[in-house]
């Protein structure tokens, strides 16, 4: 698998430090949106389908029993793979999942993928504090500031050039947590989620490569989607809000905007603001830059089964599917392995908002 494990679960994900219930927020409903933004741009809401993504390996899904039941059950517009940042013992950064991307080029694999008709969304992280034992020591982030990351998405380009339907690039997932460790991992809250004198050092140098990453993929790949890939939590508070303007300027040069959603809980044990609310609150916000919005991975990071089925009941209602639709361009499940045994009709329940997506 390219993305063998994402993000532990921590406290940030479900802390809102005001929660929405004041907002003119209601499942259904639409709602506010979050602080303006001084590059904010007047958009045509219109509805429109929203595509719908499955992840995390397209390899598996496609060729593996449990893979195909899920593929064949859900019908997705777009496959997901990652490309994982990691660092060896002997301190260099480097991508493990680069030995995937080659491996599928040299089987011909992206040309299938092509052929079967499939989109393909490529998301960028990276084992930032060593919680992925397997990637070796934290990377503190520095894959993503580095000259091995810019290679790795010219390597992938160089495979992807000939793909025959639109390829997306969520870069840097969840970057804002990337600071966690970097300075003093005992005060990891501290220097997440942040702009401040100490991160400074980092952001503008993960800002200036990122810029770097868009003008790289939009030169050898005119047709992609790419922008930076934001943490959904980012949009409840302050700083959070600072630290998304820090990033206009890759915003503003990329072509797209991603987000992701992986609250634990149900929205009923969150004061009744979970994935789903969570979900339209970051669609509506980004639509404000004017461009296309994409949720680029799902999954509660709990990996609770009745959380899934939860979400995607509440969000099953035709109301909130036609507003959501304003907003977002696609919604992508990270993990495929999740929905294969249906525990709790997750994936009966999953199938049933994927078919709404489609019929808007």
């Amino acid at each position: 698998m390219l993305e063998k494990k994402l993000i532990q679960a921590v406290d940030r994900r479900d802390f809102i430090k005001t929660l929405v219930v004041g907002a003119t927020f209601i499942l259904g409903c639409g709602g506010g949106g979050g602080g303006e933004s001084s590059s904010s741009s007047n958009v045509n809401i219109t509805q429109k389908q929203i595509k719908f993504g499955l992840g995390d390996d397209p390899e598996q899904i496609i060729t593996t029993t449990e893979g195909r039941y899920v593929l064949e059950t859900l019908k997705p517009d777009i496959l997901c793979m990652w490309i994982n940042g990691a660092k060896d013992n002997v301190g260099r950064v480097y991508s493990p999942s680069m030995d995937y991307v080659r491996d599928f080029a040299k089987r011909g694999r992206f040309t299938e993928y092509s052929r079967l008709g499939y989109e393909l969304m490529v998301i960028t992280w990276e084992n930032y504090d060593g919680q992925n034992t397997s990637y070796g020591q934290p990377t503190k982030g520095d894959y993503h500031i580095s000259d091995s990351f810019l290679a790795d998405i010219e390597e992938t380009l160089s495979y992807l050039s000939s793909y025959g339907r639109t390829v997306y690039f969520a870069l840097a997932t969840e970057q804002s947590t990337y600071t966690a460790c970097r300075y003093d991992c005992s005060r990891r809250y501290e220097y997440s989620d942040r702009i401040n004198d100490t991160t400074i050092e980092y952001y503008s140098k993960l800002r200036d490569n990122l810029l770097k990453a868009v003008r790289l993929i939009k030169s050898k790949m005119p047709s992609a989607q790419v922008g930076i890939s934001f943490g959904g939590w980012l949009i409840e508070f302050k700083e959070g809000l600072d630290f998304i303007k820090y990033f206009e300027p890759v915003i503003n040069e990329s072509n797209a905007v991603f987000f992701q959603s992986m609250k634990n809980n149900k929205s009923s044990e969150s004061n009744g603001y979970g994935n789903p609310e969570s979900i339209l609150k970051n669609a509506q916000f980004y639509s404000k830059y004017g461009k296309p919005v994409h949720l680029a991975h799902y999954m509660p990071d709990s990996m609770r089964q009745d959380v899934v089925a939860d979400d995607m009941e509440r969000m099953s209602n035709p109301e909130y599917v036609k507003t959501l639709s304003k907003y977002l361009s696609s919604f992508s499940f990270m993990r495929y392995s999740l929905l294969a045994n249906n525990g709790y009709d997750c994936l009966t329940k999953t199938a049933k908002f994927r078919q709404l997506l489609k019929n808007i």
